[in-house]
């Protein structure tokens, strides 16, 4: 069962990325995100980190999912805009758990100076 619940929670989380809306009622309130050296704890500071960087996405779509029990892998392929207006897409690799129907955890995975260079241009 458990293994359908991280499913669920996963699908509705990143449906609701792809919508810009809602995503925030899936992350736990003591949510630990890292992101390279980065790492924050709490809701807030996540809710603030994923915000930032959604004004630049304009699509997110899962490639592959995989589930451990309360564990997930996730590809997402996200659309983006940059500040002058220029698109590209950037896959990002996302491990995750899951803690009854919240995201309790977040590790990211990018490039992240590929990242920067896009933003600029």
């Amino acid at each position: 069962m458990q293994n359908k619940s991280t499913r669920e929670t996963i699908a509705k989380y990143y449906n609701s990325v792809k919508k810009k809306n809602g995503w925030q009622s899936v992350i736990s309130d003591d949510m630990v995100f890292t992101m390279g050296t980065q790492a924050t704890k709490g809701k807030a500071a996540y809710v603030e980190i994923t915000g930032r960087f959604l004004r630049a996405v304009t699509d997110a779509n899962l490639k592959e999912t995989i589930i451990d029990g309360d564990k997930a892998c996730v590809i997402v392929a996200y659309d983006l805009r940059s500040p002058k207006g220029n698109i590209s897409t950037k896959e990002v690799v996302e491990i995750l758990s899951v803690k009854g129907d919240k995201i309790a955890s977040s590790s990211l995975y990018f490039d992240t100076e590929d990242f920067k260079i896009f933003m600029a241009q």
